[in-house]
């Protein structure tokens, strides 16, 4: 087993420019080296060649091949294999040829890897098989499952983001619900009926400074941890609310509902990811239309952003792919069955398929022993 050094993951929205390891860059075929701190996108689009180094959870394929096997029944057995099983840890090694020096730079990066569930799915989670032989032999070479679980970049496959897509653009064709849709409930709760005529108050109160006395202060909620913030969302005059239970966020959008035709409640995104719930005036129900518009884009943003983010550690992969430059292994049938099955969709089901789609994908060379 080749030991390659740990990285720490990168952040999805700049994956191959971001500080990733602290490596040596070693001379392949001399004693100098140099120091590299960066996984960059020069070291593989101004490479000659890359080697890949892969780590599973099995050592072998599950299905034992022998000698007198067919083509095709063998592939069918690393198809089972590659199906059942994780990646745990990618190793990339980029190689440039340096003419000064006569010798081959490596840039060697290792990937701690884990099919953790990043995006919302009625999908059950990720389900993978061990070999106790393998999680014996990465044990004995000091393999960090801790590191690898908890810290490890997750993946989504070509296949399951074009999915995740168009789930995504379905919802927002079709019918879309800026907040979980409340139902109108009976407020038997003495303390849900007092919440809710406070809140018509406050924002009653809110609305009569906003539109008839613009220079007055809002009412002081210094001694109270739930507080209004007047902001500006999308132009428009709104309430934050802050410091609020999720059952009081839903009296308060039912008051807005019911009793307020000038406000709007707005469920969006800020500059810093963080969900924030509003109260957002509205001057027409044009306006209100537009302003649920807007909500709709930005929305929809977002979310393409976090599945285009799931992809992660796949934009490595794509990195490799689009410079169709050489990639090299060793015995690497196995390993190029396990990139195909997790970064780019379900196995073919013939071994000529399958070669066929890998040789566009990857300029491959396996080395023997």
């Amino acid at each position: 087993m080749k030991k390659l050094s740990r990285v720490t993951p990168f952040s999805l929205s700049s994956s191959l420019i971001r500080t990733l390891t602290t490596s040596s860059s070693l001379s392949s075929f001399s004693s100098s080296s140099s120091t590299t701190t960066n996984f960059s996108l020069k070291n593989v689009t101004k490479s000659n060649f890359h080697e890949t180094l892969v780590d599973l959870t099995t050592i072998s394929p599950w299905r034992e091949s022998f000698e007198f096997d067919r083509h095709d029944i063998r592939y069918l057995k690393v198809k089972d294999s590659a199906q059942k099983f994780a990646v745990v840890q990618f190793g990339v090694c980029p190689f440039r040829w340096d003419s000064s020096k006569n010798s081959f730079i490596a840039h060697p990066h290792n990937f701690y890897i884990f099919p953790r569930q990043e995006l919302p799915s009625d999908s059950p989670s990720y389900e993978f098989l061990c070999q106790t032989s393998s999680i014996d032999f990465l044990a004995k070479y000091q393999f960090d499952f801790n590191a690898c679980i908890h810290e490890g970049v997750s993946y989504l496959s070509r296949r399951q983001e074009d999915e995740a897509l168009s789930r995504l653009n379905s919802v927002f064709k079709g019918k879309w619900q800026n907040s979980n849709e409340v139902r109108d409930v009976t407020l038997k709760n003495v303390a849900d009926i007092l919440f809710s005529e406070r809140m018509k108050m406050r924002l009653s109160e809110w609305l009569d400074m906003l539109l008839h006395n613009r220079n007055a202060e809002l009412p002081s909620a210094a001694d109270s941890k739930q507080k209004f913030e007047t902001i500006f969302f999308s132009m428009r005059p709104a309430l934050r609310l802050n410091g609020f239970t999720s059952r009081q966020i839903k009296l308060i959008e039912l008051v807005i509902r019911n009793h307020f035709k000038d406000l709007v409640f707005v469920r969006a995104y800020d500059e810093s990811s963080i969900l924030q719930k509003l109260a957002v005036y509205v001057e027409s129900a044009n306006d209100k239309i537009k302003l649920m518009e807007e909500v709709k884009d930005a929305s929809h943003q977002q979310a393409r952003q976090k599945v285009k983010a799931a992809a992660g550690f796949r934009h490595v992969i794509d990195l490799l792919s689009d410079e169709k430059k050489l990639i090299v292994g060793h015995n690497c049938f196995l390993d190029m069955a396990h990139i195909y099955d997790k970064f780019f969709g379900p196995l073919p089901s013939t071994v000529e398929e399958f070669v066929s789609n890998s040789t566009s994908l990857f300029l491959i060379s396996s080395t023997q022993r």
